[in-house]
């Protein structure tokens, strides 16, 4: 199974990262038939036929080990690109309404 790494820059404290991940599990189970079980605070194993993910919550980055099957390692490129454009929204701060 090839392996790819993808890393998502992030501002935020960890437990809002966590939070955030954990808000999108839903989406990521019944879109795409994956299993998302948290193995600790900091790491989300995402699991299907041919993917095999674990997403790390570091201090300024998310780090994610991509691990895809035969079939789905020719669609690589924009597995990479739609997780960072997912996961890039997903982690960006709300504007503040201050005034």
């Amino acid at each position: 199974m090839p392996k790819f790494d993808v890393d998502i820059p992030h501002a935020l404290p960890p437990e809002d990262v966590k939070a955030r991940l954990s808000s999108a599990t839903g989406k990521i189970e019944s879109k795409y038939g994956a299993a998302c079980k948290w193995i600790n605070d900091k790491q989300l194993s995402v699991s299907r036929k041919g993917l095999d993910a674990t997403v790390t919550i570091e201090a300024t980055r998310v780090h994610i080990e991509l691990g895809l099957g035969l079939l789905l390692s020719a669609m690589a490129p924009a597995i990479k690109a739609g997780l960072v454009k997912e996961l890039t929204g997903l982690l960006t701060p709300a504007p503040s309404s201050t005034g």
